[in-house]
């Protein structure tokens, strides 16, 4: 027969299971016989040691919880008759008596904060000076501290580079970061054109760039690298930024440098304008230079200006 318990097909009805051990005679009892002890109390069934029914006894209630409950009762009557009996002792700390406070409220420039630039010195009108403009103690400035170059954009460049290169080159300025020159492009001073300046290496730095130098003119566009004898060309239809001759002679300047720059030192680039290029014409041009050369990983700028002869 099968096992009704595995499902085994033992071929036999007497026996056990050859699978699970289970007695196979019972299996062939008829279900009323089968179910028969389902049918008796379950106290029947239960005995003792001594053969005699177990006797089923209801547990005594302790009163623990009770107890607990009074316990909590009674300690917060205690603590509110505590509280309630004794003053609390306040600290009342002894104070001057100052017949009137005046408060002095920070003042804050929204200029450096607008620009995100630690001191920004602003240029005058004909760019021969600047003051600087901070949220920054000047006499407790930080090593590191980042400082900018702000001006209209009609102004000469001459005097805006002889002054930033000025402050850039003084010892006040040697534990500061030089970071960015700004140019206004409107006349209500909100818009401006903005372009990262680089501090100027000693000769003794372990590490000199590769200065690579850019020239904008009225009739040429020139790349040149003088480490490496390169002097790139191209000629240029006006004043203004090309695409088209900027990509030929970088091309040009960059497959150079990538093929002798075999230490991997970082290269710098230095704008020059000509002498009579207005601060605004020059930044608008080195803005869209520096997009460009950032996706070289080139760094730049440093700025200059030169006489240029035809």
């Amino acid at each position: 027969m099968r096992c009704r318990n595995c499902g085994h097909d033992n071929g036999r009805n007497t026996g056990k299971c050859n699978i699970c051990g289970f007695r196979l005679e019972p299996q062939t009892d008829p279900m009323k016989d089968q179910r028969a002890a389902i049918k008796k109390p379950l106290i029947d069934g239960k005995l003792n040691g001594s053969g005699k029914a177990i006797e089923l006894t209801i547990p005594r209630k302790r009163h623990a919880d009770l107890i607990g409950l009074t316990v909590f009762i009674l300690g917060v009557i205690g603590a509110v008759f505590v509280v309630s009996s004794f003053d609390r002792a306040e600290y009342e700390p002894v104070m001057d008596v100052v017949s009137e406070v005046i408060e002095e409220e920070i003042s804050i420039d929204s200029l450096p904060l607008m620009l995100g630039t630690d001191i920004v010195y602003v240029f005058n009108a004909e760019g021969t000076s600047a003051s600087p403009r901070t949220n920054v103690d000047l006499s407790l400035i930080p090593e590191g501290t980042g400082v900018s170059f702000l001006g209209s954009g009609s102004m000469s460049i001459q005097p805006v580079v002889n002054y930033m290169l000025q402050k850039i080159n003084s010892n006040d300025f040697r534990m500061l970061a030089p970071d960015s020159l700004y140019a206004w492009t409107d006349s209500t001073e909100t818009s401006y054109t903005a372009v990262p300046i680089l501090a100027l290496l000693d000769d003794s730095a372990e590490v000199q760039p590769v200065e690579l130098k850019i020239l904008f003119t009225d009739q040429w566009f020139r790349c040149i690298v003088e480490e490496y004898n390169k002097d790139i060309v191209e000629p240029a239809s006006g004043y203004r930024f090309d695409e088209r001759v900027f990509r030929s002679g970088m091309n040009q300047a960059a497959r150079t440098i990538s093929r002798r720059n075999t230490d991997e030192r970082p290269v710098h680039v230095t704008l020059l304008f000509p002498s009579e290029s207005t601060f605004g014409d020059a930044m608008e041009i080195a803005e869209s230079v520096f997009v460009r050369i950032d996706s070289l990983g080139y760094e730049g700028f440093n700025i200059r200006w030169v006489n240029v002869t035809n």
